[in-house]
């Protein structure tokens, strides 16, 4: 609930938000790069969803306060605060916790036996995040994937 609140507590993303409930959003104002920024703030915090053909719907469910059996139990339980609704709200600062969420992600989202694309590795990271440059690069930095010299292509690293 606090990460609803902080993302509503700046107030341009208030009013862009306003406007989504009220369905006052036209396409052409999402090329605005504040827009953008703002809009990418709602979506992480699962405040808006963007449906199948691109329109956007405020998901007024997120204020119900979530209990403890909802949350995925595929997350670690030291993990579970940074996510909400099945999706990542916040990469951890501290190395040690985003090494263990890392080290989640990789096992969930990567086989051992096979090779990926960039492509390939930012959608399996985009199902639970945005920034999947940041999380690609923490998990070659961590050793939990192999980044071709080339750049051609990502494995999981072997434990």
């Amino acid at each position: 609930m606090d990460q609803l609140m902080s993302a509503l507590a700046d107030p341009e993303r208030l009013k862009l938000y306003a406007r989504i409930v009220l369905d006052e959003l036209e396409p052409r104002d999402e090329d605005s790069p504040t827009v953008r920024k703002h809009l990418g703030r709602l979506v992480s915090t699962g405040l808006v969803e963007r449906r199948p053909d691109g329109t956007l719907r405020a998901d007024p469910s997120v204020f119900r306060r979530e209990r403890p059996a909802e949350i995925h139990p595929a997350v670690p339980r030291r993990l579970t605060g940074f996510f909400a609704r099945g999706r990542l709200t916040s990469i951890p600062v501290r190395a040690t916790v985003r090494h263990e969420l890392l080290v989640h992600l990789t096992d969930t989202l990567f086989d051992t036996e096979r090779t990926y694309t960039e492509g390939e590795v930012n959608d399996a990271f985009r199902t639970v995040h945005e920034d999947t440059s940041a999380l690609r690069r923490y998990c070659v930095n961590d050793g939990l994937l192999v980044r071709e010299r080339d750049g051609s292509s990502y494995r999981r690293a072997h434990a």
